[in-house]
């Protein structure tokens, strides 16, 4: 194993999330007064961020993971600075762009490059410190970035966000040359004469469905942890700490993900991550003190994050690392695409808690059926 690239990487994407995330809540809060400009940047951002995924893998077979996560994190940098200093609309916008743009395709050859770097038999754990390093970035760096901006400006926040992207711009030039670049199985999609329906058809094959609805589910439930369950527990004035705890919570997910699955293997790990994130998602919506909303956020994060990991690493099993990594951000970014869209509908009807209680009920029926699935015999 490239030891000190995937250090490297880890913390050079672990930078990048930090900023992107804060960025996903820096509008919100800092222009509250104008939700509507909140919406179309935010929007704007994760449409950008999902359109250039599915071209990742291409990118690094064509330039190497080093220099597609150089370029990726300037202009993720560049993003940053622009949305920060923005002073009209349509900057601001433009900065969305190149910051969805740049974390879209930082967050896929992240992923694929760990499945670069790492031999298969130590992919698991891998994976999952990759990801509690990652999101650990983010539970601690979106509050302290969101809270630059309130306590000085944005513009602040834009400048320290700049620097913080160079710096892991730099970072991942340490990765070796070339990595990437000799994929021993191409994307079956670039190639020139492959008819468009024959494309995605090939782009997708292998891909395990079931485990990919129980992600689009968790993290669904997991948007619900990030908005909804934070309205709700603004009655005790909690709402950024349940955040927090959400956030801290799938951080620790993550890790424990590729830990379970080396002890006790996938199957059960999967029904403990199931268990603990439909606990979590009915327990914060049926007991309605503080204790209980901050332990559902807790264990909605642990369960998210454990999920995360193990099908991350299904995924990467059946399909070459690229591939893999393209699909699975689409379905967490969708899933929180949806969720956004969701948890908003049902604040304005007043359907939080069915809705909670419904999609954890279907998260965990998806986690038993993709345990049974995975202890089949191939």
């Amino acid at each position: 194993m490239h030891r000190a690239a995937v250090i490297s990487l880890t913390t050079a994407v672990a930078l990048g999330v930090a900023v992107f995330f804060t960025l996903y809540s820096l509008i919100p809060v800092t222009r509250a007064d104008d939700p509507g400009l909140s919406s179309l940047f935010v929007g704007t951002m994760m449409a950008f961020v999902m359109a250039v995924q599915v071209f990742t893998p291409a990118l690094v077979r064509r330039f190497s993971l080093r220099l597609v996560l150089t370029v990726s994190l300037a202009l993720l940098a560049i993003g940053a600075l622009v949305t920060g200093t923005a002073q009209t609309t349509v900057v601001l916008l433009v900065g969305a762009v190149l910051s969805g743009a740049g974390f879209g395709i930082v967050i896929v050859a992240g992923a694929q490059g760990i499945a670069l770097l790492v031999p298969a038999q130590q992919l698991g754990r891998v994976l999952g410190i990759y990801g509690l390093v990652t999101m650990a970035a983010t539970a601690l760096g979106s509050p302290a970035g969101v809270q630059l901006a309130l306590a000085y400006s944005t513009s602040v926040f834009g400048v320290c966000a700049f620097i913080v992207g160079v710096l892991a711009a730099g970072l991942s030039l340490r990765l070796p040359p070339g990595v990437g670049t000799s994929d021993p199985d191409p994307d079956p999609t670039m190639t020139p004469d492959a008819p468009e329906g024959g494309r995605v058809q090939r782009f997708v094959a292998g891909a395990p469905w079931l485990a990919l609805a129980l992600l689009l589910a968790v993290v669904v439930l997991f948007s619900h942890g990030l908005t909804s369950l934070p309205v709700l527990a603004s009655s005790f004035g909690g709402a950024a700490l349940v955040v927090f705890t959400v956030q801290l919570g799938n951080a620790l997910g993550r890790g424990i993900g590729g830990e379970l699955e080396a002890r006790i293997e996938a199957p059960a790990a999967l029904v403990v991550g199931s268990l603990s994130l439909a606990a979590g998602g009915v327990l914060g919506v049926l007991v309605s003190v503080a204790a209980a909303m901050l332990a559902s956020g807790v264990l909605i994060g642990l369960g998210v994050g454990i999920v995360q990991t193990l099908t991350l690493h299904t995924t990467m099993r059946r399909m070459d690392p690229g591939r893999a990594s393209v699909v699975w951000n689409l379905g967490v970014d969708g899933g929180l695409w949806v969720g956004g869209i969701l948890w908003g509908l049902a604040l304005a009807s007043g359907t939080v808690g069915a809705g909670s209680i419904v999609v954890s009920v279907m998260a965990l029926a998806l986690g038993v059926a993709v345990a049974l699935r995975l202890r089949r015999p191939a």
